[in-house]
């Protein structure tokens, strides 16, 4: 199997995995845009409508099967931020499990604190 194509089959594991954990929010609208071989900021950029407080924000995903650096994901996270005004997340594989994802920062932490602003 190609890189391209394991690195594809992560992306869609990730898409999935975040509407996942975004459908228990029954006060979300949710869209998803994925850009396949991207050399952009993002791998997949979702927009969320909050239909409780009409609140709405977009945020990215970069998806990385292999190993990063902390430093790295944070700098990437912060150039996303200072550039293009994006929230951005990194998902890698988990290192004690790989059939579960990471996200840094913490993505569920954000989420939650989102909804209830």
């Amino acid at each position: 199997m190609s890189q391209y194509r394991k690195g594809y089959i992560f992306e869609r594991k990730t898409n999935s995995h975040v509407q996942e954990i975004l459908s228990k929010y029954k006060e979300l609208k949710l869209y998803a845009v994925e850009s396949r071989g991207s050399k952009g900021a993002a791998d997949i950029v979702f927009g969320l409508y909050n239909k409780k407080n009409k609140k709405r924000i977009w945020f990215g995903i970069q998806c990385k099967r292999g190993y990063v650096s902390t430093a790295e994901k944070k700098r990437d996270v912060s150039s996303a931020l200072k550039k293009f005004g994006m929230i951005m997340f990194y998902s890698t594989p988990a290192k004690e499990k790989k059939t579960k994802i990471e996200f840094f920062p913490d993505f569920l932490k954000w989420v939650d604190a989102w909804v209830k602003d």
